[in-house]
């Protein structure tokens, strides 16, 4: 993924994972929501970790 874009994503994801967040409480099922957010966090952690390619 694009250095700008990923530095992009993470701060969105960071807003979307904030307690009382619209965006997590309005998209997701309160019965998935755990896993929801597990799966959002792996992927903010992702996004994180160098690929080592430049772009």
């Amino acid at each position: 993924m694009p250095v700008s874009l990923r530095s992009s994503a993470r701060p969105a994801l960071d807003r979307v994972l904030q307690d009382g967040s619209e965006r997590a409480t309005g998209w997701v099922d309160s019965a998935d929501a755990d896993q929801w957010h597990q799966e959002v966090r792996r992927t903010h952690q992702a996004l994180g970790t160098p690929s080592g390619h430049a772009s």
